[in-house]
């Protein structure tokens, strides 16, 4: 475990060191609404390396305090109307056709994983044992936290809706590999904005991400977001603006940006092999922040293989209203295990 620390370290100081020499200045220097303004060769060849150093987008829930008050859900959109425009403007994805680590379904995974309790400095401990993690029990878990000498005599007893240090290990080394396609969800969050215009939110859960050296971690959550006038067209919508996640926040472009493809009404992202991060178009990219050390790699799929996600989106409410069942968003844990190395513990997903 030295040896891998020590690689990281070094791995990690690689980058800083590039990204020293190039003035990067970091995240959260650039604005959230900074559009991109250019991907030079994102439609050549998929052998010429295309920069995607690009602005960088905060995630709104990502230092979200668990006691942060959740959102009421949209009172003034109707819910069917909610679900056909979240339907209406679903992402088409071309998933890598090389790339083992697929989708799943939230509930596919927990049916595949142990519920943990991360310990500081002393033993993990089970909560649940695989094959007993449902949705239900996820965010109903409580546990003591360690007091003196790693006993449970800490007095402190913490909840997994509130607290990190619950997570979800692979038991199955295939739960890796993802389900079967038939399984594969997309989870929408509705998002009102005080302009009247509504961000749309496409999650995607990975169970593995295969990321660049040994920056490997179990879980991943990844996101098509489309910024929609929900009164436009007579109430059928209007897309005005799309991101595409990736590592260090992702890509933003106008809805007629050139560079954006759409299926109809469906904007198309090309997913990236492994690491799972969208781009508008394949190709070689460098990784967000690492300036040309690691590269993601993204590919066309073919015709049938393209994932219309409008055919397995549910629309998941918020953690103080969740829709249809999907109560796994009041879930404040890790998704994967938790490591000695940081970059390689399970994500955190925080929702409204």
């Amino acid at each position: 475990m030295a040896t891998v620390r020590a690689m990281a370290a070094m791995i990690s100081l690689g980058v800083a060191a590039c990204a020293a020499d190039a003035g990067d200045e970091g995240p959260g220097s650039l604005s959230d609404a900074t559009e991109i303004e250019d991907i030079e060769g994102a439609n050549e060849d998929a052998d010429d390396d295309v920069v995607a150093d690009s602005a960088f987008d905060v995630d709104p829930d990502v230092q979200m305090s668990a006691l942060a008050k959740s959102p009421d859900n949209d009172a003034v959109t109707p819910a069917a109307t909610q679900d056909q425009l979240i339907k209406t403007f679903a992402p088409h994805l071309h998933l890598h056709a090389d790339d083992p680590y697929r989708p799943s379904s939230v509930d596919w995974y927990l049916a595949r994983v142990t519920m943990r309790y991360n310990h500081k400095n002393c033993p993990d401990h089970e909560i649940y044992p695989v094959g007993k993690v449902t949705q239900q029990k996820l965010v109903a878990a409580t546990h003591e936290d360690n007091g003196s000498f790693c006993r449970h005599d800490g007095g402190k007893k913490v909840a997994a809706t509130t607290h990190e240090g619950f997570f979800l290990e692979i038991v199955n080394e295939a739960t890796r590999k993802g389900s079967p396609r038939s399984d594969w969800k997309s989870y929408a969050v509705w998002r009102p904005q005080a302009s009247g215009l509504v961000n749309i939110e496409y999650w995607i859960f990975y169970p593995y991400n295969d990321g660049f050296s040994i920056f490997n971690h179990e879980s991943d959550w990844e996101h098509v977001r489309v910024t929609i006038d929900p009164k436009a067209n007579g109430g059928q919508g209007k897309a005005t603006e799309v991101k595409l996640s990736a590592h260090k926040g992702g890509t933003i472009v106008k809805a007629n940006d050139p560079k954006l493809s759409w299926d109809g009404t469906h904007p198309v992202a090309y997913v990236a092999k492994g690491t799972h991060a969208n781009y508008l178009a394949p190709g070689t990219y460098a990784i967000e922040g690492t300036h040309g050390i690691a590269k993601d790699t993204t590919k066309a799929a073919a015709a049938a293989a393209v994932w219309k996600t409008e055919n397995a989106v549910v629309n998941i409410g918020t953690r103080a209203k969740p829709k249809n069942g999907q109560v796994f968003v009041k879930f404040w844990g890790r998704w994967g295990e938790i490591n000695d190395i940081p970059e390689t513990n399970g994500i955190t997903r925080r929702f409204p």
